[in-house]
């Protein structure tokens, strides 16, 4: 059985057990924990980065990033985006099912449960916009094609 988790930036991110084991963490954006590498998806996340975490970039915030040499050291490769309104949940989630894993664990997607947009990332970087609720109805509709794509994983929205 292969266990990973993808560790999004909601506020029910406090949920996550860093003693529970899995084959692999992924997180998004800028991640609050220790996890083996994370999913950027906007250069203005790149300009403010300050972390020494292994990461994933997006096509498009790879292209716009003008000092790359920076990140030579910890960029893992590109990661590419469905639509404007894939999430780096659902980006880092795809990265992970690259590795047929059987179980996926996802924590802090707090838009899976309720309307709320509210992330960790927005401390550093504010990329809210002001039609979230379209953003949450069509990020939901997104994990349920993940999911249906994918039959064989078990997919897990943690929030106690």
């Amino acid at each position: 059985m292969m266990k990973c988790a993808v560790l999004c930036n909601g506020p029910s991110r406090v949920d996550y057990n860093p003693s529970t084991e899995y084959n692999y963490i992924i997180g998004c954006n800028i991640p609050w924990t220790i996890v083996d590498a994370t999913v950027v998806l906007d250069v203005n996340v790149l300009d403010k980065w300050q972390f020494p975490t292994k990461f994933y970039a997006s096509v498009a915030a790879w292209r716009e990033l003008r000092d790359r040499e920076r990140f030579t050291e910890h960029f893992l490769g590109l990661v590419n985006t469905i639509t404007d309104y894939d999430s780096a949940g659902h980006a880092a989630c795809r990265k992970v099912l690259e590795m047929t894993p059987t179980v996926i664990d996802i924590y802090g997607c707090d838009s899976w449960f309720t309307d709320n947009t509210e992330s960790y990332t927005h401390q550093y970087v504010d990329g809210r916009s002001d039609d979230m609720t379209k953003n949450v109805s069509v990020w939901r509709s997104r994990w349920y094609d993940l999911m249906d794509s994918h039959k064989n994983v078990e997919f897990n929205f943690i929030r106690k």
